[in-house]
């Protein structure tokens, strides 16, 4: 039995009826004698300090039992229901897309506080891996995009209709919903559930599906029943696999970037001599000089004696110098 604070995790019960069976999880309240049943495993996990022991999680194809079915999707799905972007819900300072690069890139670097550069991606749509460089590409993605493992569109469909906006913003930036996968795997899945999409990495798939339950369960959202069959179809092949805990998917605390050393300085350069310069030539200028004489050097200048022109040694047509305007 495992105690966190003053709950007891004491066991799993099984609620039967004609179309499922549901796990009901209880716990007992040390300090006040209270019993706590629930349906949730994400609760019980927390409350029940499981999450921390792998042995004590749920298994997924449990919790998908408790999962409701319903085939009708709610209609009016807009992307803008969700919020405008990537906030700062868990008031790190950071923007969701750095706070998932941070914490799913091997090696990520800064370019700032939140920023993330650069860092590799063991991708767990394809299996690739993938060096990420921020706006390396035509996309501007790096080659990496932050999925919705159960996407927006989906989610709306299945419950997120009904609630505040503030939800369904808390629901967009939620580390546990969110992953760093490729860019073109995350464009080919859309907004499919299990029953039309799966990774292309076979050895994901059970982890994949776990997840989404997970996420159905955390936020009470429905399944239809081609993505139930789907999913238990996907789990009686690891029947063993388990829910990810939100600790799984926690956000690692935000740290400054290293400062750079600083430069050594460079010795002040002894002062060159000033070079002797030879003054100008003044311009050769000629003053009294009559048009069309003779004259020289080629491109000198001359004052008319007359009319006080400024005329200039120029060849004429027989290549002789002469003054011309």
């Amino acid at each position: 039995m495992v105690t966190v604070h003053q709950w007891q995790y004491e066991g799993v019960a099984w609620h039967v009826s004609d179309s499922s069976n549901i796990p009901v999880y209880r716990l007992y309240n040390t300090a006040n004698g209270e019993h706590l049943w629930t349906t949730n495993p994400l609760e019980y996990q927390v409350l029940g300090g499981t999450a921390s022991d792998p042995a004590n999680r749920a298994k997924a194809a449990d919790v998908l039992a408790g999962l409701k079915t319903n085939d009708t999707l709610a209609p009016g799905y807009v992307r803008t229901a969700f919020g405008d972007g990537w906030v700062d819900v868990d008031g790190n300072g950071c923007g969701t897309c750095d706070d998932i690069l941070s914490r799913d890139l091997t090696n990520p670097t800064k370019l700032d506080t939140c920023r993330i550069g650069s860092g590799v991606l063991h991708d767990p749509y394809t299996g690739s891996t993938i060096s990420f460089t921020r706006g390396s590409d035509d996309d501007n993605d790096g080659g990496v995009q932050i999925d919705h493992v159960v996407a927006l569109s989906n989610a709306w469909k299945t419950g997120a209709n009904a609630w505040s906006s503030e939800q369904r913003i808390k629901y967009a930036n939620d580390p546990y919903v969110l992953l760093a996968v490729d860019d073109q795997a995350n464009q080919d899945k859309r907004d499919y559930a299990a029953d039309k999409w799966l990774p292309a990495n076979t050895g994901y798939r059970c982890n994949y599906v776990a997840r989404q339950i997970g996420i159905k369960a955390k936020y009470s959202l429905n399944v239809t029943n081609a993505e139930r069959a789907a999913m238990s179809q996907m789990l009686a092949s690891c029947p063993a696999q388990t829910v990810p805990a939100e600790s799984d998917t926690a956000i690692p605390p935000v740290s400054k970037p290293s400062p750079l050393p600083a430069p050594s300085p460079n010795p002040s350069p002894s002062p060159s001599p000033s070079p002797n310069l030879a003054p100008s030539p003044k311009p050769n200028v000629q003053n009294g000089i009559t048009p069309g004489a003779f004259c020289s050097p080629e491109g000198a200048k001359g004052i008319g004696k007359k009319n006080g022109v400024t005329y200039t040694c120029k060849r004429d047509n027989a290549g002789r110098l002469r003054w011309r305007r």
